[in-house]
């Protein structure tokens, strides 16, 4: 059990520093971001789904990176940076402050997740309700994939 709680942990802590040794790019940047959000998502879905033994320190730790990932999003996107290879849909930067305004939605939803979670019945409950703010801002943002 603590090898398995030390190597969750482990994998939260090196996901998020891949998140810091970004380019440049926003482009680049936003796509680091959203792969260790993916990350982050998915630890927390191993033990929802019993995979991996719930641990609430584990899963604040996630949602606590998810909710700092948030908080960046709005800044990844600026003008002009729709070009090149980007799943990001033009719609982004026509409608930036409901974009935004989800961004912040996640990022409140996420610390709220942080701060109850005390078992893996809440932690299914917050991970459905923060997943529903992904998929949201997906469906109506990101290119669908063919």
């Amino acid at each position: 059990m603590r090898r398995t709680v030390i190597a969750a942990a482990t994998v939260l802590i090196a996901s998020g520093l891949g998140v810091l040794a970004q380019s440049s790019d926003p482009v680049v940047q936003r796509q680091n971001l959203m792969k260790n959000n993916q990350e982050q998502v998915r630890a927390l879905t191993g033990m929802v789904r019993g995979q991996v033994p719930f641990n609430a320190a584990t899963a604040q730790a996630a949602f606590q990176r998810i909710a700092q990932n948030a908080q960046q999003i709005p800044g990844l996107f600026p003008p002009g940076s729709h070009r090149g290879k980007t799943e990001a849909l033009p719609v982004v930067w026509e409608r930036k402050a409901d974009f935004d305004a989800r961004a912040t939605k996640l990022e409140q939803d996420a610390k709220a997740a942080q701060a109850s979670i005390s078992d893996q019945a809440g932690l299914q409950a917050a991970i459905q309700r923060v997943g529903q703010n992904c998929g949201g801002c997906h469906e109506s943002y990101r290119r669908k994939e063919s």
